[in-house]
């Protein structure tokens, strides 16, 4: 073997070598997280009706005529007396607000109170719509606790009571949890896991309970409860008014301030429908996945040059060398590297996928074109921020 040949041989291996160590370290979080991650459940006691606290569950709603009666008959089912579910009309231009209406017509006269519709007002300058939703949603709530929830979800009638339950036994003054993700399209099957992939693989679940560190902290909005008070102590919603990441500052303004947060497995009793299409999931990335990275161009850059060498790379690697009849050594190490991601891909769809589960398991083969897709949306992403035009969603205008 000619000189440069050996180095380029060496210098490749090396290379494989340090993306199996970091994808070793990947997987030992994410069997770490699996035997850890803490399920929403029902407590065994019982409480007392009169004991109960207040809780107030709060929609921001626009434009989800699609999806707003299942949510509001879901939590209407709920076994937990002391309850009021607000929804707020956020200047739709469908039927959002009369469905909500005729909801509340059909309730029995027990029930009359539990379901209020609030009208939302314009948009101050410097909010996104749904923060200033929900600002507006809690200056309206009257319970112990606030449950923000959007209406794309749907929730088992015990949900409420497993909450309230888990708060309470955990001593915390902010739940999260995620909730299964039903999945339409090619499109939402092969993006959207990767949500759950990169949080199980990268963060060490447990240690958000655990830990104080405002870093070891995450937010999922589909399902976010505050203890009131540490609510607004943080300033709610008006302390992150233009943040399109919000929940996920909320989680950190809880821990920043000295309270303490868990983040759970709502899968058994939350399900969310979040995107209907590829187009929607594509621009639905894209006004998250550069916030996601604080706006900063390097961080941004380096995550997906990163992600393109762990995921996509090593498959690669590997056919190129059984193509050139490289050595038995490279061989095995890009095979492992190449087989770890599918295999970490495989476990979550085996741990969270409730339906379609060989499907799951057979696109897991495809995670190498999952990132690629995450990679051409991340640079989307980017290219809306630094093209100053801004963002669209929901027919709301958000300049750069």
């Amino acid at each position: 073997m000619a000189p440069i040949e050996q180095f380029m041989s060496v210098a490749i291996q090396g290379l494989v070598g340090i993306l199996l160590f970091i994808l070793l370290i990947n997987f030992s979080i994410l069997l770490v997280n699996l035997c850890t991650f803490m399920r929403l459940r029902v407590p065994q006691e019982t409480t007392a009706d009169g004991e109960e606290p207040l809780i107030s569950v709060l929609i921001p709603a626009r434009n989800e005529e699609a999806n707003i009666e299942a949510c509001i008959r879901s939590l209407l089912k709920q076994q937990y007396q002391q309850l009021e579910i607000l929804v707020l009309d956020d200047q739709s231009s469908d039927q959002t607000a009369a469905i909500v209406q005729r909801l509340m017509a059909g309730l029995a006269l027990h029930q009359a109170n539990r379901l209020r519709l609030l009208q939302g007002t314009a948009l101050p300058q410097g909010w996104i719509g749904k923060n200033f939703a929900c600002h507006q949603l809690a200056r309206q709530a009257q319970g112990e606790y606030i449950l923000f929830t959007d209406a794309d979800t749907i929730h088992q009638p015990n949900m409420v009571k497993a909450v309230i339950g888990q708060m309470q036994r955990l001593k915390v003054q902010l739940l999260t949890a995620q909730p299964q993700q039903i999945l339409g399209g090619l499109g939402e099957q092969l993006v959207i896991p990767l949500l759950n992939f990169t949080i199980m693989t990268m963060l060490p679940v447990a240690l958000i309970y655990l830990r104080r560190e405002p870093s070891l902290a995450t937010g999922n909005g589909q399902m976010l409860c505050f203890q009131r008070s540490a609510y607004q102590a943080i300033g709610g919603h008006a302390s992150v008014k233009g943040c399109v990441l919000e929940d996920v500052l909320l989680a950190r303004s809880i821990k920043a301030a000295g309270y303490r947060m868990a983040y759970a497995d709502a899968m058994e009793l939350i399900r969310c429908h979040m995107y209907h299409s590829m187009a929607e999931v594509w621009s639905g990335f894209s006004k998250n996945l550069f916030a996601f990275y604080n706006y900063s161009l390097p961080f941004a850059l380096g995550a997906l040059l990163l992600n393109l060498l762990l995921f996509v790379a090593p498959p690669f690697i590997l056919a190129a060398s059984l193509l050139l009849a490289a050595s038995p050594l490279l061989n095995v190490l890009a095979l492992l590297p190449t087989l770890l991601p599918i295999v970490m891909r495989m476990l979550l769809a085996l741990r969270f996928n409730r339906q379609a589960r060989g499907r799951a398991l057979l696109l897991s083969l495809l995670h190498a074109l999952s990132i690629m897709l995450e990679c051409l949306i991340l640079l989307n992403s980017i290219r809306w921020y630094y093209r100053k035009s801004g963002t669209t969603w929901k027919g709301r205008y958000y300049p750069a």
